[in-house]
């Protein structure tokens, strides 16, 4: 839908250009539901408005490039303008962007050079604002922002060459051609005072160019439904009423990819904008299906099945990548010139296999798992696993150019299903654990529940201290002051004749010995019964402890007694490091999958497995195109799951990264006396250089990161490799 729009501008600019270029309005609004949707497409905005070819086109025919502006929560800033929020709101972009602009000046070589390179890269991901001279736009620093004379702004404001407006106050003084925002911020808008000239412009622009339309494009619009769909039919139609237009004058587009009811479209696209069924044209788009579809044959399968993956992701060069993909290069006659990836996308474009491979996964979604029989149906399982793989990996790579998207036009979504808990067999000799396995702690571990393991031996479910990882089992029991019987699960509330039972009371059993004695009362238990202490002991039974006090209620590290009935049977605190959690509770938890740490380690595994494009890792893009994109359903779980990755993230590198810094400081006979835990920021650069770490701390004003590049040259010069010079770096 950027095409029709830049088309409606550009229409305009050629045909009258006095209006397009003298009168500033919106004459066009990109509406999204949700800011993150935004932001994706402002980068698309700064390539395509951007581009110096359509700059120059529009600039000859009215003088002046078309602008567009997000505006959303993240454009600085709100409120009325002011010398001293300026100075404060708009000092990130010195300290970037134009930082960057004036490094890319430098006389120092080395600099202009890095600065080129990295504000090239930042163009490239569509991440540089769309003005071709931010440090003009943004004023010598130390000037003043305002006129003392005039009242007039000197600093920030928008320049004749400019195409992107960067802050509310740019939008306000003179509206964009183009504007992208959100429907709870178009609300906002349509009722503070502050923003009245974007529309009143507007409005002024339309009466005197009767010819003209409003353009408003509703992107994901099958998310307008329900009563959010009502809120959004009502603003449309207080909008159209705003800009005082008929509705032969408001055009909609309405975009989305997941409305499959062709005849019903035009309905609800007049529902929502309040418009004519009849004024809208239901387009949908074709599948690019491939010709050449057919299953592959035993030497296809043999050929891609024999692929090293592994060591082409790990290649540093072309070269390296052509050795490995050189058999099916042969196989598909294709001379490996120019780089590897044209060369695999003129071996796979005509593939039968590939074909068959896009046109199935084009259509709908496939287990991964069906992929190898259906594209390499005559093979053994395993072999056609291997090649679909390997042409999965390959399509992905194959690309006509660098600049273009690669052959296989497909994602793959992988499903994680979190544990309901952990359960074990309480027989430490279980039978069926290998003597390599045994822990003398309990036997075969379960991820379902059951009643007892194959050995014969009682499972219960395994918990274990959040704080110190000492093992427990949780049981129930009718009776938590002489408990007998126990059983594996609680039951449920049951109303009888007699009156109301309720559920079992848990107990808890510490599997391994206790370091607080006077917390812990040893008990016998049945293997095979289930009992606690029973009159006589079966052949098979082992010794548990229970929690001592189980007459009174626990209580926290404060001597706060935490009332409750059900935990006197819990460890609070826990019986081998005696702490407690908050407010009493205990640190004796399960093992069913919930919080944040979960998701760090699926997001960590995501970036493990992901496969690296053809990219030198750089210093400002080390992964080589992997990422990771997370979404939640909760803005509070967003919010804080968000800060909780970097955290856990960082702490898994420390962990590792002091571990293996601090021993190497060890291993240095004339540092041994002299180390402290003061020598850990030293450990950690060191490791992080070694290990191939990125480090990424967050700066206090006034500190640098200085001391990591002293660490990286010192690495580079060979210091770190004799104790002599290690100890004067160390120094």
């Amino acid at each position: 839908f950027l095409l029709p729009i830049l088309g409606k501008l550009a229409h305009e600019a050629r045909n009258n250009p006095d209006t397009f270029g003298q009168r500033s309005a919106m004459r066009a609004l990109v509406l999204y539901p949700m800011n993150a949707l935004v932001n994706d497409q402002l980068g698309r905005l700064r390539t395509l408005f951007g581009d110096p070819r359509l700059v120059s086109l529009f600039k000859g025919w009215a003088g002046r490039p078309p602008r567009f502006a997000r505006y959303t929560s993240r454009t600085p800033y709100a409120g009325v303008r002011t010398t001293s929020k300026d100075s404060a709101k708009l000092r990130p972009f010195d300290e970037f962007y134009v930082d960057i602009e004036r490094g890319a000046r430098s006389e120092d070589s080395h600099e202009q050079a890095a600065a080129h390179r990295l504000r090239q890269i930042l163009k490239e991901r569509g991440k540089w604002p769309a003005k071709p001279d931010l440090a003009a736009w943004l004023g010598e620093k130390g000037s003043r922002w305002q006129n003392p004379k005039t009242g007039a702004f000197a600093r920030a404001v928008t320049l004749p060459d400019d195409t992107e407006l960067l802050t509310r106050h740019e939008v306000q003084a003179a509206a964009p051609d183009l504007l992208v925002t959100n429907y709870s911020m178009l609300e906002y808008m349509m009722m503070r005072p502050i923003e009245r000239s974007i529309f009143d412009m507007t409005r002024t622009f339309l009466e005197a160019s009767p010819d003209e339309t409003f353009l408003i494009v509703l992107d994901e619009a099958h998310l307008y439904r329900g009563a959010a769909g009502a809120e959004v039919g009502l603003l449309l139609r207080r909008l159209r009423d705003r800009l005082g237009i008929p509705p032969s004058r408001f055009q909609v587009i309405c975009a989305t990819a997941s409305f499959n009811d062709h005849a019903h479209a035009p309905h609800f696209g007049a529902q929502l904008s309040g418009l004519s069924p009849d004024n809208f044209l239901p387009i949908s788009g074709t599948l690019a299906l491939r010709p050449h579809d057919a299953p592959g044959s035993d030497r296809d399968t043999a050929i891609l099945a024999d692929i090293d993956l592994q060591r082409y992701y790990e290649a540093a060069t072309d070269e390296e990548r052509y050795s490995v993909v050189n058999p099916l290069l042969d196989h598909r006659e294709v001379q490996g010139d120019g780089p590897s990836e044209t060369a695999l996308y003129r071996a796979l474009v005509d593939f039968p296999p590939m074909g068959g491979l896009i046109n199935a996964t084009m259509k709908q979604a496939i287990p991964v798992a069906e992929l190898g029989r259906r594209l390499f149906p005559t093979a053994a399982l395993d072999e056609a696993d291997a090649a679909a793989n390997a042409l999965m990996a390959l399509g992905s790579a194959a690309r006509q150019d660098h600049g273009t998207p690669g052959l296989l036009p497909c994602r793959i979504h992988s499903f994680f299903r979190g544990l309901p808990g952990l359960w074990v067999c309480m027989d430490a000799e279980c039978s069926g654990l290998d003597d390599t396995e045994r822990d003398g702690i309990c036997g075969t571990m379960y991820s379902q529940p059951r009643d007892s393991c194959e050995c014969g031996a009682r499972v219960l479910e395994l918990y274990t201290c959040r704080n110190c990882g000492t093992a427990y089992a949780r049981a129930y029991t009718d009776d938590i002051d002489a408990p007998q019987a126990l059983w594996s699960e609680p039951g449920e509330s049951l109303r009888m004749a007699e009156g109301e039972t309720g559920p079992l009371l848990a107990l808890d059993l510490l599997l391994e010995a206790p370091a607080l004695e006077d917390l812990a009362e040893p008990a016998d238990y049945d293997l095979e019964t289930g009992r606690l202490n029973p009159p006589s002991l079966g052949p098979r039974t082992r010794r548990v402890h229970i929690r001592n006090d189980r007459v009174s209620d626990p209580t926290d590290e404060d001597d706060d007694s935490s009332p409750g009935h059900e935990p006197r049977g819990q460890f609070a605190p826990c019986a081998v490091c005696g702490k407690t959690a908050r407010f009493g509770r205990s640190y004796v938890q399960d093992h069913q999958t919930k919080g944040d740490q979960p998701f760090q380690a699926l997001v960590t595994r995501q970036l493990e497995v992901q496969p690296p494009s053809s990219a030198k890792p750089t210093p400002f893009a080390p992964l080589q195109g992997r990422k990771v994109l997370t979404f939640s359903d909760s803005r509070q779980v967003a919010a804080r799951l968000a800060p909780n990755l970097q955290m856990y993230s960082t702490r898994d590198s420390l962990r590792s990264l002091i571990a293996w810094g601090y021993r190497r400081l060890q291993a240095v006979t004339v540092l041994q006396r002299h180390l402290s835990l003061e020598d850990l920021y030293l450990a950690v650069l060191l490791a992080s250089k070694a290990l191939n770490v990125r480090l990424r701390p967050e700066l206090k004003p006034g500190e640098t990161f200085g001391a990591d590049q002293t660490v990286e040259d010192a690495i580079a010069n060979g210091a770190t490799e004799h104790d002599t010079r290690l100890f004067d770096l160390y120094m």
